[in-house]
């Protein structure tokens, strides 16, 4: 009986564990995102952020059920927030000016968007190629 319970912990393997913290960091991530967009006064953004936010719960829900077609799904959603930020970088935050009341300084805007960009990036990548995430949706789980 005592191997019965203890075998039962190793069928939630290294891949779960793997894809549970990369899905959990994206849920805390994202919500940090939509706050420095809103400490930055950047409110449409924010706005956007929020709905990518909202429509990455469905791929997670998708993947948790061992819907392998989510996981590309999720995979592309975090290149197009990779893609939509370096336009945002490039074309929407040198129009941005410096009002009085935002909480943050635009000057660290570029640095932590950066950042996450390549980080999105790098997790897209790995959602829709890493033989870790793979088994993990083929088996199914749960994040917590």
């Amino acid at each position: 009986m005592l191997d019965v319970q203890r075998n039962r912990i190793s069928f939630l393997r290294e891949e779960v564990h793997f894809t549970r913290k990369l899905l959990i960091s994206h849920l805390l991530v994202a919500i940090f995102i939509v706050g420095l967009f809103v400490a930055h006064g950047v409110y449409f953004w924010a706005l956007g952020a929020t709905l990518w936010y909202l429509l990455t719960i469905l791929p997670i829900k998708g993947m948790m059920a061992a819907s392998s077609g989510c996981r590309h799904v999720l995979g592309l959603m975090f290149l197009l927030f990779s893609a939509l930020g370096v336009f945002f970088l490039t074309q929407v935050e040198p129009t941005v000016g410096q009002e009085s009341y935002n909480l943050l300084p635009t000057s660290i805007l570029p640095f932590w968007l950066g950042a996450l960009n390549l980080l999105y990036a790098i997790a897209g990548v790995y959602l829709m190629m890493n033989r870790k995430v793979r088994k993990a949706v083929a088996i199914g789980f749960s994040l917590w």
